[in-house]
């Protein structure tokens, strides 16, 4: 199963943004991150978790905190003609919960979360047993 489902806008912010503004950002959108980018490329990944760790916890003022100084660099991203199989592997082998999608050119096309794979499989298992449930005849040899 491919990830075109999860090509869409994604939040992005820049290094010299300033905190305050991304987490308002992530409010009025109700998303749980931001990219953090370069050139449309993904160099890092800011969570609403990171904010609250990172710069309320530590006492930080939110309005004079830049990105670059709370951001996690080096995103584990994946590529646009990957699959979910492949997405899945990422966000267990690395322990990320969302994956920036990248295409060939290393530009941002996407975002899938483990929340989102969660669901995505919930669903196609729900639809095998329903299949099993309902069509069954213990008689029938296939």
């Amino acid at each position: 199963m491919s990830l075109d489902r999860f090509k869409r806008q994604v939040m992005l912010a820049t290094e010299d943004d300033l905190v305050v503004n991304v987490a308002r950002t992530m409010r009025d959108y109700g998303v749980g991150c931001v990219v953090v980018a370069r050139a449309g490329r993904p160099v890092g990944m800011l969570t609403d978790r990171d904010i609250a760790l990172r710069v309320v916890a530590d006492g930080r003022d939110p309005s004079r905190t830049k990105v670059s100084e709370v951001v996690t660099y080096d995103p584990v991203v994946i590529d646009a003609s990957a699959d979910i199989v492949t997405a899945s592997a990422l966000v267990r082998a690395h322990g990320v919960r969302r994956l920036p999608i990248v295409d060939s050119e290393g530009k941002i096309v996407g975002i899938v979360t483990a929340d989102e794979l969660l669901v995505l499989v919930g669903r196609e298992l729900a639809d095998l047993c329903a299949g099993i449930e309902e069509g069954a005849d213990g008689t029938e040899s296939r």
